[in-house]
């Protein structure tokens, strides 16, 4: 019986370690982080769109999914100044460090500077062993973990945070694009513009016609922009005409295999002379270089409408609900007098979303956490929020958002993004979202939802982008140390001095014809030989060109 009894014993404890088994095969399968409940401190910065950090349902599927307890402290929304109270908190020591970030904090450059005072924690041993999620999405998204490493690896080979990017075509395009007012084109007889000439022309008609309705031609606005984005939909769109304009004003030239400055060629002075034109027509004013964005949004809401163009169109200028989204129709990238169109896209490139301090007591949790979070799924839900009430399976017979480029529906909105809610995190955080998912929207054309039928009617016009951009652009750069100090010393005055030049050769403060030879002159005393050859240097390592 004792022999019996002990047997019996024997295969309790069998059973009991087979469930012990099945509940740690449970707890994988969760992502349970430990038995016991790891609580984390995490930083955060404010959001006009979560309601409650803490009682967001992606917080509670988190906690219940990897067995955490996550205490959020809130750090300001404006970017300087959540990275100055953050630089605050290391100068003084560090001790009142949250756990983690879910933030980047600035670029690799101070990312590995923060490393190296030991405010942070590297992670890349823990990419190479137990980056489980991050590698399967990265297979789906068509990528390997060691390609969008290179992006995120400082110049002492360390990866100091986990990473995330969202594969979304539009965005690639996004920043350049402006629009105009198809009522007014329709109203008179006008067709899209596709050259300088002709977009000249278009802005003439919008300035001396009573588009309004109102009996007076004064009030009408040809065009129309704001000073924050001057650098990108504004100098990008009048300059790509004449010479490819990207970030930072340079290019890659695959026949010197050199990285070049545009900004001081005969086709950059060519494309000021016409951007002056416009001026000095009052197609183009300063107030496009002057107004803040609430300025710009208050007149663009306006009834009646009363700007022609506009550079750029989000949620952010128009509401979803304002119908004038389907009616401000995308231009494409314009063809100047010698024949050049470029369209600039920006590649979508991983960069870091979640930093561990020195405080965390568990970092190698918190790197599971936030792999976890590089899942498929959890994505998914960082973007879109919970299925069956923020989103659903694209319905049989839809029209993928950019199906025209090659992305067909895989999933209809419910909640559109940029609405005050308290189930997702709005893609704060690491996450992967692949294209198909980022660019897999179905086209919701219902009555007032405006902002998916403009998205469609961006999609279906996207190929002309697509085929218009450059085959080399400089995004993503990684530089050595010796280089970045380089590029940190000479990079902002540079940028600065094109984007001031270009506003008073357009206005008139400098002419175009008796200052241009001392502008040009001006940028080597500036280091611009030094500034193109470090970036020369990093683009040739990391492109292999």
């Amino acid at each position: 019986m004792k022999h019996i009894k002990w047997l019996s014993l024997i295969a309790a404890m069998l059973m009991l370690l087979g469930t012990l088994s099945g509940m740690a095969g449970h707890a994988e399968l969760d992502t349970w982080l430990s038995s016991e409940t790891i609580k984390f401190k995490v930083g955060v910065q404010e959001s006009a769109v979560i309601e409650d950090w803490e009682t967001n349902k992606q917080t509670l599927k988190l906690e219940e999914e990897l067995n955490v307890d996550l205490e959020f402290v809130e750090f300001p929304a404006n970017g300087s100044e959540f990275i100055q109270k953050v630089e605050l908190m290391m100068m003084a020591g560090g001790d009142d460090l949250p756990d983690f970030f879910l933030q980047g904090l600035s670029n690799l450059a101070t990312l590995q500077q923060y490393g190296q005072m030991g405010m942070i924690i590297p992670v890349t041993e823990y990419y190479h062993t137990i980056a489980k999620y991050t590698e399967e999405t990265l297979a789906m998204a068509g990528y390997t973990l060691d390609e969008r490493l290179a992006y995120v690896t400082c110049p002492d080979g360390e990866v100091y945070g986990v990473f995330g990017f969202a594969d979304t075509v539009h965005n690639a395009y996004s920043n350049d694009m402006s629009f105009v007012y198809g009522p007014w084109l329709e109203k008179l007889g006008l067709e899209i513009p596709t050259t300088t000439d002709e977009f000249a022309d278009m802005l003439r008609a919008f300035r001396d016609n009573d588009l309004t309705g109102n009996g007076d031609t004064t009030d009408e606005i040809p065009y129309l922009s704001w000073k924050d984005n001057m650098s990108t939909a504004q100098i990008r769109f009048f300059m790509n005409p004449f010479i490819y304009t990207q970030s930072n004003y340079v290019k890659y030239n695959p026949d010197t295999k050199e990285v070049e400055l545009v900004a001081n060629t005969d086709a950059w002075k060519e494309g000021i002379k016409w951007v002056k034109s416009l001026y000095d027509e009052g197609l183009y004013t300063t107030l496009s270089m002057t107004q803040d964005t609430a300025s710009f949004n208050a007149t663009v809401a306006e009834e009646p409408t009363k700007v022609g163009v506009i550079g750029r169109i989000s949620s952010s200028n128009l509401p979803a609900t304002d119908k004038r989204r389907t009616e401000y129709l995308l231009l494409n990238p314009l063809t100047g007098p010698e024949g050049q169109c470029n369209a600039v896209r920006q590649p979508t490139l991983p960069t870091v979303r979640m930093v561990i301090t020195k405080n965390c007591q568990h970092p190698e949790e918190a790197f599971r956490m936030g792999d976890y979070m590089c899942s498929l799924d959890l994505s998914i839900w960082t973007r879109y929020g919970e299925y069956g009430v923020d989103w659903v399976d694209a319905p049989e017979g839809s029209i993928g958002t950019f199906e025209a480029i090659g992305y067909p529906a895989k999933l209809k909105t419910i909640t559109p993004w940029g609405t005050l809610q308290n189930i997702w995190w709005q893609q704060i955080g690491p996450n992967i979202l692949p294209a198909a998912w980022g660019s897999g929207q179905a086209a919701v054309v219902e009555e007032g939802n405006y902002a998916s039928s403009c998205a469609l009617a961006i999609g279906n016009n996207l190929q002309t982008w697509i085929d218009h951009s450059d085959p080399n652009p400089i995004w993503g750069m990684v530089y050595s140390e010796e280089e970045q100090e380089i590029i940190t010393e000479y990079q902002s005055t540079i940028n600065d001095y094109v984007l001031n030049s270009w506003s008073e050769f357009v206005t008139g403060i400098k002419n175009i014809d008796t200052d241009w030879d001392g502008y040009v002159a001006e940028f080597e005393r500036m280091g611009l030989t030094e500034y193109l050859g470090a970036m020369t240097s990093c683009y040739n390592r990391m492109f292999g060109k």
